[in-house]
């Protein structure tokens, strides 16, 4: 998970349509009233955008490998009824991540309101495995209501993108090493530097990765030597330390 900014409520869900639309789902709580064709398709975007496109929990990129797009209620429509379309209270998710939260009423991370790097850390020993380090035990609480750490679905995606990351930071330390500097092993970082920001697939996991892994910190040492170490390449090492998970 990763701090996200809410934005702006789509100017189709007015005051107006809200009540409109809550009086509805009162009358009958089997509507998806936030479905309706009123506020639909705006909505949606406007959540998406919220959401660098990816579902605010395990952060996965909606629209893609058939991860739909739901509309998840932070507090759930069935103790917050009043809320069922109130901007503030809707989040893009992951058919697996809404399905798995359901009515959960403890309190958990809210990615628009909490930082969840304050919650949330990353296991040293496993570089895709999270853990609560929070006091009040919130933290653990989210990873448990939205299953954050299930192998499959969420773990194994985790590492493969990692993975193939690690790699291609192996190759371009290796080839510093015997190459010496080229501008092509530059660009090749900057890349991989993208693939961890908050507009990326599990940047949390990936961006608290690269920061800590050897041949990252080897590359890195090697531009500032040569006086290659850019803005562009400070700004994107800075919005990884945004989002970078504590390793514990």
């Amino acid at each position: 998970m990763i701090k996200l900014d809410r934005g702006e409520c789509p100017k189709e869900l007015t005051p107006e349509v809200c009540k409109e639309l809550t009086k509805l789902f009162s009358e009958n709580r089997d509507r998806d009233v936030w479905n309706s064709p009123k506020i639909k398709r705006p909505l949606k975007d406007a959540l998406l955008e919220m959401s660098h496109g990816k579902c605010v929990y395990c952060e996965c990129m909606l629209n893609e490998e058939a991860k739909d797009v739901t509309i998840d209620h932070f507090l759930p429509k069935s103790t917050a009824p009043d809320k069922v379309v109130e901007w503030e209270n809707l989040v893009p998710a992951c058919l697996r991540c809404n399905r798995e939260k359901r009515d959960y009423e403890g309190k958990i991370v809210n990615p628009c309101k909490d930082r969840p790097k304050d919650y949330i850390a990353l296991d040293s020993k496993n570089r895709y495995f999270l853990k609560g380090i929070d006091k009040t035990g919130i933290g653990e609480k989210t990873i448990r209501a939205v299953k954050l750490n299930d192998i499959l679905r969420v773990m194994v995606p985790r590492m493969r993108e990692w993975e193939e990351i690690h790699q291609r930071l192996a190759e371009i330390s290796q080839d510093l090493e015997e190459e010496g500097y080229r501008p092509k092993y530059k660009n090749r970082l900057e890349v991989l530097m993208g693939k961890c920001i908050p507009d990326c697939s599990y940047a949390a996991v990936k961006a608290s990765n690269m920061l800590d892994n050897d041949c990252y910190k080897h590359i890195k040492k090697y531009l500032m030597s040569e006086g290659k170490w850019t803005n562009k390449l400070k700004e994107l090492e800075e919005e990884m330390r945004r989002i970078a998970l504590q390793l514990v």
